[in-house]
């Protein structure tokens, strides 16, 4: 009887250290999960677009949640389609893509490049500046019953020299060593970049609201931001 008490209780022991092991994985797992996502939470919402060549349109590519699409202003083609006001002009695209299509600003998905749109007959125009980017992007957000952002200076910077970055080597490549190299201290960060030239509103309203993914990037739970524009290029950063 003694030895098959004894046999019970080391078995139950041994029950209970494998169990207590076993919490403390799982307890390590959860804490690796959460900090993981807390970097994470640095994401990159980024946009591209790509410059127009003689006639061609548009493309915005959508990477994370937030892209941003835009005409370029050099080598376009003469007008040829007027719609509404007669004086709004509206390039008429020659991108396979936008054949038929007689709406402007109208964005069609490329199947053969997941994630991004061409946008199709828009409407050439002087570039915006940095005060009329952050102007349009928050009256955008009044618009939609949201806080406006606070313009800060260390995002400012970071968008402007981002803005420089994408006019030799457009991609999203270097939003994060940017954040790091002005020292951004964000739970969360987003950027948007394009190619116009555009006024701010139609880069807002005309263009990044009309693709879900960039739309998404607008109204997400920010609380600053900034706009950068160097020559024809143009970039956001927003930040919480």
């Amino acid at each position: 009887m003694v030895n098959r008490f004894w046999l019970i209780v080391k078995s139950t022991k041994e029950l209970f250290n494998w169990r207590f092991i076993a919490w403390q994985i799982g307890l390590l797992v959860a804490i690796l999960i959460l900090l993981t996502s807390v970097n994470i939470s640095r994401f990159k919402s980024l946009q591209a677009s790509l410059p127009l060549s003689s006639g061609e349109a548009p493309v915005i590519e959508e990477s994370l949640p937030s892209p941003s699409l835009l005409p370029s202003a050099k080598n376009l083609p003469e007008p040829v389609t007027r719609i509404g006001s007669s004086q709004t002009k509206v390039l008429v695209s020659s991108n396979p893509l936008c054949k038929g299509v007689t709406e402007p600003w109208k964005l069609i998905p490329d199947p053969s490049h997941e994630g991004e749109y061409v946008i199709c007959n828009v409407v050439p125009e002087k570039m915006t500046t940095v005060d009329e980017l952050n102007a349009a992007q928050n009256e955008y957000r009044r618009d939609q019953g949201l806080n406006t952002l606070g313009i800060d200076a260390t995002l400012c910077a970071v968008a402007g020299q981002r803005a420089k970055e994408i006019s030799t080597n457009f991609s999203h490549d270097g939003f994060e060593a940017a954040t790091e190299r002005n020292g951004v201290n964000r739970s969360a960060i987003g950027e948007n970049i394009a190619s116009g030239p555009l006024s701010g509103v139609h880069f807002v309203q005309w263009a990044w609201d009309r693709s879900p993914g960039h739309r998404d990037n607008m109204l997400r739970d920010w609380n600053a931001g900034c706009g950068g524009v160097f020559d024809r290029f143009a970039v956001f950063i927003f930040a919480r």
